[in-house]
């Protein structure tokens, strides 16, 4: 019977790629092939136009005076090219410092990133609890602020 059941599974794995020679079902052609578009997506109103124009011109003055201002994060802002750059001083760092003690040197560098990365996790953790807990204080007192 084991026999059996051995030929049997290594005819199905012999052949099975032939089953998509055998039966092709899918089409080889895309049917939104020749799809366009139409030429024309909005029509304003002219009569509303000449409307809004003067309200425009009375709003420019007001949006004038408004300046852009761009905030630049501190050192520690995003970035992927910063969190590589101090995570390539920080193995260098702990490279150097472990770096004669042979196997031991691997064990603690190794359990250097084990405890950084429990750290942040449970520091994801607790900040993920924070938001649902005040979430969940919310619900229970809807009446009051």
């Amino acid at each position: 019977m084991k026999k059996l059941l051995a030929a049997v599974l290594t005819a199905i794995l012999v052949l099975a790629p032939v089953g998509s020679f055998v039966f092709q079902e899918s089409t080889t052609t895309v049917d939104a092939k020749s799809y366009k578009s139409g030429k024309k997506s909005f029509n304003t109103d002219r009569n509303s136009n000449i409307q809004n124009n003067n309200i425009n011109k009375s709003d420019a003055t007001t949006n004038k005076a408004k300046t852009n201002t761009t905030n630049k994060g501190g050192f520690m802002s995003g970035g992927l090219m910063k969190g590589l750059m101090l995570g390539g001083l920080a193995g260098l760092l702990f490279g150097s410092l472990f770096a004669n003690m042979g196997a031991l040197g691997s064990i603690l560098g190794f359990l250097i990133n084990v405890i950084a990365i429990v750290v942040i996790i449970s520091i994801i953790r607790k900040i993920f609890v924070y938001f649902k807990d005040k979430k969940k204080k919310e619900d229970t007192n809807p009446w009051r602020n």
